[in-house]
């Protein structure tokens, strides 16, 4: 892996949901590390007491098992109340068709039509945990160098209230 700083940032504080069970580290990253309850997701940016981005990560044994009890897709209906929201998967994309709980194509169909009714949320696949590590340190740091460099973008207002105050 790289050790270069994600978008020029010197450092930055990667927030990490306190009910994340086994979090990334971020410890062969240039971030520093907070746990905190956040509202959805489960890292985020946070700079002055605003969400600046989430990431939710999967398994692909979490994300079959999301789309199929429904949970998932509210969840992404909540990200996309957010500008800057993405999912990361800790697995190949071809790896869903041989799923050996639900059918690929079955799970295939549901992440399209996920996809499409919530373009604004990356469904992102990583190859590995240290590469869904990685890409979510640079999505968060792409994140809150585009929000520091439009610092008067107006709040987006289909973010929920609690998170514009």
């Amino acid at each position: 892996m790289p050790g270069r700083r994600t978008s020029f940032l010197a450092d930055f504080t990667i927030t990490i949901d306190s009910r994340e069970r086994y979090p990334y580290k971020f410890t062969k990253q240039q971030a520093a590390t907070e746990r905190t309850k956040l509202p959805i997701g489960d890292y985020g940016i946070v700079h002055e007491e605003a969400i600046v981005a989430l990431v939710e990560r999967e398994s692909l044994a979490d994300l079959s098992k999301g789309f199929t009890d429904g949970g998932l897709a509210y969840q992404m209906a909540d990200l996309a109340t957010h500008p800057r929201s993405a999912v990361v998967v800790e697995e190949r994309y071809s790896q869903i068709f041989k799923n050996e709980y639900v059918q690929g194509g079955w799970l295939a169909d549901v992440i399209a039509q996920i996809q499409v009714r919530y373009p604004t949320v990356p469904i992102v696949f990583c190859e590995t945990r240290p590469l869904a590590e990685e890409w979510t340190f640079r999505f968060l740091g792409a994140a809150l160098a585009h929000h520091l460099d439009e610092p008067d973008e107006p709040d987006d207002p289909t973010a929920p209230r609690e998170w514009r105050e």
